[in-house]
């Protein structure tokens, strides 16, 4: 198991969590109940620096988790780049720091330019030069990219928020748009704009609908989508994401700590997050039609943590109409997820069918013997001699190559159900074959250990014979 220690990396991703709830206990310390002898101004100082310093530390352990050609460089980076960007973005965002999502967001992506790379470009100074010119610009590129996209995007929503907040989207169902927004919005950290807006230019009637959706998505949805979400995934993502509903609702009055996991599951799960958004506007229409009373006020919702005072006696109440509301928003994204994940199974299996008889020529199905889905292994992989080593994890197969030129990627892209990663430095190709994964590294195995490109039994020589010229010919020569 050697050539696959790189990836006991992904065992590691449960670090990502810790900073969020070591925020969460230091946000909880820090509060008037905990210690209400601490002064105010004392207070708000420590909470600033504890909502810049843990974000940085999430940063950090996405660094050590993400792998790099070289690690004490990769820290350094996104550290200076987390650094640089809370110095510099304030001056014109003075509200960033209460967040600082965009300032993660600019670490993180410099991460892109760490990853590492085939030994064979080392080689040479002028190589090795080259590389690092390259990594250097995108180290200084990628996070400017970051910022300017984040930046375009959020002001194209608030443009749009403003030129439709008022007439027919302010006062009518049309206003469920602005669900969505919201949350998309908070998984950036940026927004405020939009709650203030909300709180000047909606119907009362819709102020409502609209702290009700949020609250319930953030405190009740949220978790739920996540936790949903687990159970279609792999193992090791699978602990990651039970602990991250854990954490979730734990942290779910917490700004910082909930725009951290919407990013989260922004980008690795956009998928549930869409679920996320759809259960928003769905909660937003139950609510405004169910007349239900307001959890809290437009002014303690997540500026940048949600106050729970008024909340509290809104828990306490006898409110049925409430409970079917939470009931429609944890039920709601499950039943989106179930029914895209079905989809998307057949989809792809229906796909990789047809990949599988035009690319390996044989006409594969699940009715297939398992001799001819090892013929087409076989013969994606370059044959038995290209195969250098095989190991099994669970459902995934590990296949290292002697050439990866060799190797069909697009054959073996159809022979595979899920995803398929590959690792050019090692030439290894991680597959998630299901059931199969047994199978297959029993018989491959076996070919290794018995190649038949080279015989077990050699056959020894016959002793040479001395050949010696004939007596006549010595005569005649005589």
């Amino acid at each position: 198991m050697g050539i696959f220690q790189p990836y006991t990396y992904k065992q590691r991703s449960i670090l990502i969590l810790l900073p969020l709830m070591m925020l969460a206990i230091c946000t909880w310390a820090l509060s008037p109940a905990t210690s209400p002898g601490l002064d105010a101004s004392q207070r708000e100082v420590l909470l600033l620096t504890a909502r810049i310093f843990f974000p940085g530390l999430f940063v950090i352990a996405v660094a050590m988790v993400v792998p790099a050609f070289d690690r004490v460089f990769q820290l350094a980076t996104v550290t200076t780049v987390y650094v640089l960007s809370l110095m510099l973005l304030p001056a014109h965002l003075p509200e960033i720091l209460d967040s600082p999502i965009v300032c993660v967001l600019m670490a993180v992506s410099s991460l892109l330019a760490l990853f590492p790379y085939d030994s064979m470009e080392e080689d040479g100074f002028s190589n090795h030069t080259r590389r690092m010119i390259v990594t250097l610009f995108f180290v200084a590129g990628l996070p400017l990219s970051t910022m300017i996209s984040v930046s375009f995007i959020v002001r194209q929503i608030d443009v749009f928020v403003l030129y439709t907040m008022e007439g027919t989207f302010g006062d009518g169902l049309l206003s469920v748009i602005y669900v969505p927004l919201y949350i998309l919005l908070q998984s950036l950290g940026m927004h405020d704009m939009l709650g203030n807006l909300v709180s000047v230019s909606y119907h009362s009637r819709m102020v409502t609908s609209f702290v009700n959706t949020v609250i319930v998505c953030n405190i009740f949805a949220l978790p739920a989508t996540i936790f949903f979400r687990s159970l279609f995934t792999r193992s090791h993502v699978k602990l990651f994401l039970t602990l991250l509903v854990v954490i979730c609702i734990m942290t779910s009055s917490i700004g910082t700590c909930v725009s951290l996991t919407l990013l989260l599951l922004l980008i690795f799960f956009p998928g549930a997050f869409g679920a996320l958004l759809i259960t928003g506007m769905c909660c937003f229409l139950l609510s405004y039609y169910m007349q239900i009373p307001a959890i809290t006020t437009v002014e303690n919702l997540y500026l940048p943590d949600l106050n729970y005072n008024e909340a509290r006696s809104f828990f306490s109440m006898d409110n049925s109409n409430f409970g079917v509301l939470v009931g429609f928003a944890v039920l709601l994204p499950c039943v989106i997820i179930e029914l895209s994940m079905v989809l998307k199974r057949d989809s792809i299996l229906d796909r990789r069918r047809k990949l599988r008889n035009i690319a390996t020529g044989y006409a594969l199905n699940a009715n297939s013997s398992p001799e001819l889905v090892l013929l087409a292994w076989l013969r994606a992989l370059g044959g038995i001699s290209n195969i250098s080593d095989v190991e099994e994890d669970g459902s995934w197969l590990y296949i290292q190559v002697v050439n990866m030129d060799l190797v069909s990627q697009t054959t073996l892209n159809s022979l595979v159900p899920n995803k398929m990663l590959i690792d050019s430095v090692n030439k290894l190709y991680l597959c998630d074959v299901g059931d199969q994964s047994r199978f297959l590294h029993q018989r491959l195995s076996k070919f290794i250990e018995n190649n038949y490109a080279q015989g077990e039994n050699e056959v020894p020589l016959s002793t040479p014979f001395k050949i010696e010229p004939m007596p006549y010919i010595h005569d005649n020569g005589s």
